[in-house]
């Protein structure tokens, strides 16, 4: 029997406060598209709560008030959620212990919030008449590198198995409903994806799968040009193409995990990002932008701003690569760059300012470099297929504030004092995204 492309559906967190709408919405799936995969986050709260865990590694009192808490939020754990639940526990004990918690054991117990998640709403599945089965995705087979914490899945890698156990549930015509988040690195130890990690399971697995596409249920609005808490006239955008839904993701947009899109991208599966309770107003993330040329902007802040002054500017060659090679080696992430003839600006994690510092301190000894900062500043980024036609648009005050300006065909980047952030932000939406559709 030939097995028709499967959907695979992701539910977010908030999503699982509202179970009947979730229980229905799988119903409508597997009963009109057939083959179905479910991904779930972690309830609502729960990955914030095991992380805090682990910040006072001793504090009993606090660990067993956060435990009761959990504990409450997964009413009805079949018998394995119940055995996750006493693991847990278990964990929690062993780190009380020792004082100390290793980046592995952390994500160990950070895992638990999927597992939980699964196991609280299999049962009410099963009570509805679906045929679901629970299924963890690090026993499953999903294979991921040994960053802790932040893990890439090898998806070439793991493909073959996890299809093919998979594709056994689905032929059997059962519903496989998956923990997100979670995976197992190369030296055998349960990892996460960082956050939104869930949402990347789900698009890897689509990709494995040859999905028919994937289905990111939120519960909120979809994709909008900019954060609504920011900026009240924020619109929906109805599609963006694969690059424009990465970069939003690589600049701070919190609707997508930065890596969700690359695995949709290289098997061309077709993404939405759904509200669970307005179905039809979804935004589409495929090979192609939409029509009209819509921007997304979005706002890092505060991220701080380093300036390295070259004597001799482009008389030496190798200073940008000499400045990466330095801060990769301290473990520290350039988030954009801007250069002009004797000046290379790099953007850096605010908790990372001073390790900058530190790594780049020889260049400055040996080479007579100047460095300058760290200064706090706002990364405001507008987002879409012929961007660089924006900066003669951006508005002129915004400029005169600024610390830098890059631009690509699909992205115009554009840093400013933190303190005029936001009110650079209200007036690049005004001017890229308002004026452009009136």
């Amino acid at each position: 029997m030939t097995l028709r492309h499967p959907v695979v559906v992701k539910f977010g967190g908030a999503t699982l406060s509202s179970p009947a709408r979730v229980i229905g919405w799988i119903r409508r799936r597997h009963d009109e598209e057939g083959p179905t995969v479910i991904v779930l986050s972690a309830r609502a709260g729960v990955t914030d709560l095991l992380g805090s865990l682990l910040i006072s590694p001793r504090a009993r009192a606090a660990h067993a008030r956060v435990l009761a808490h959990i504990t409450d939020l997964h009413p009805g754990l079949s018998r394995v959620g119940r055995i996750h639940l006493a693991r847990l526990h278990r964990l929690v004990q062993e780190m009380e212990g020792r004082g100390k918690i290793s980046p592995p054991e952390g994500d160990r117990i950070v895992s638990q919030g999927e597992r939980l998640s699964v196991y609280w709403l299999l049962p009410q599945l099963l009570a509805a008449g679906i045929p679901a089965v629970g299924v963890e995705a690090d026993r499953l087979g999903i294979v991921t590198d040994n960053e802790y914490g932040a893990s890439t899945i090898l998806v070439a890698r793991c493909a073959a198995p996890v299809r093919r156990t998979l594709k056994r549930w689905l032929r059997d015509g059962r519903v496989p409903v998956v923990t997100g988040f979670i995976g197992r690195s190369l030296q055998g130890r349960v990892t996460t994806l960082g956050r939104g990690g869930s949402d990347y399971t789900a698009t890897a697995l689509g990709a494995m799968l040859g999905a028919s596409r994937v289905e990111l249920v939120k519960r909120g609005v979809p994709v909008l040009t900019a954060d609504p808490r920011w900026i009240p006239a924020a619109r929906p955008i109805p599609r963006l193409s694969y690059v424009e839904a990465e970069e939003l993701a690589q600049f701070g947009a919190k609707i997508l995990h930065p890596l969700t899109v690359e695995p949709a991208r290289d098997s061309n599966v077709e993404i939405r990002v759904v509200p669970l309770n307005d179905p039809g107003a979804l935004t589409v993330i495929g090979p192609t932008s939409g029509p009209g040329g819509m921007r997304a902007l979005t706002l890092l802040s505060p991220v701080c701003l380093l300036r390295i002054r070259v004597p001799g500017g482009r008389q030496r060659p190798g200073v940008v690569a000499e400045v990466s090679r330095r801060l990769t080696s301290a473990g520290v992430n350039i988030i954009t760059l801007f250069t002009s003839s004797t000046l290379l600006s790099v953007v850096l994690e605010s908790t990372r300012a001073s390790d900058g510092r530190k790594a780049l301190q020889p260049l400055v000894d040996r080479d007579r470099m100047v460095l300058e900062g760290p200064y706090k500043v706002g990364l405001l980024t507008a987002i879409g297929e012929g961007a660089l036609r924006d900066v003669a648009r951006l508005p002129l005050a915004s400029l005169r504030r600024g610390e830098g300006l890059s631009a690509t065909p699909r992205s115009v980047t554009l840093a400013v004092p933190v303190r005029e952030a936001r009110r650079t932000l209200v007036s690049m939406h005004r001017a890229l995204v308002e004026r452009r559709r009136a």
